[in-house]
């Protein structure tokens, strides 16, 4: 390999995949993803994206300490793919705590 490509290879790996909805996603509707996402983490939505033709919903939220967190999410039912960004553990609702 040439050294000028190792610096190209390293910088493509660094990038994040992106989740892909698993054989058996079921789309999922706007309403349905941010009540999933409002139950799990606190603070609000800024932005919902269609991906996937409707299997996945994209959602940057933003969390009470101002950190913005992307949550992809499928059906049936809320089926978290992929979560990133800082914040999102102190954003997180945990089980049989209130929101």
């Amino acid at each position: 390999m040439r050294p000028v490509f190792a610096p190209l290879l390293l910088c493509l790996l660094a990038v994040p995949a992106r989740a892909d909805a698993p054989e058996d996603a079921r789309p999922i509707g706007a309403a349905d993803a941010l009540a999933c996402a409002a139950s799990r983490y606190r603070g609000e939505a800024l932005r919902i994206e269609e991906e996937d033709d409707g299997l996945v919903q994209e959602i940057r939220w933003l969390t009470p300490d101002g950190s913005v967190i992307e949550i992809e999410l499928t059906g049936p039912g809320c089926r978290f793919l992929e979560v990133e960004g800082v914040g999102q553990s102190e954003a997180r609702i945990l089980p049989g705590e209130a929101p």
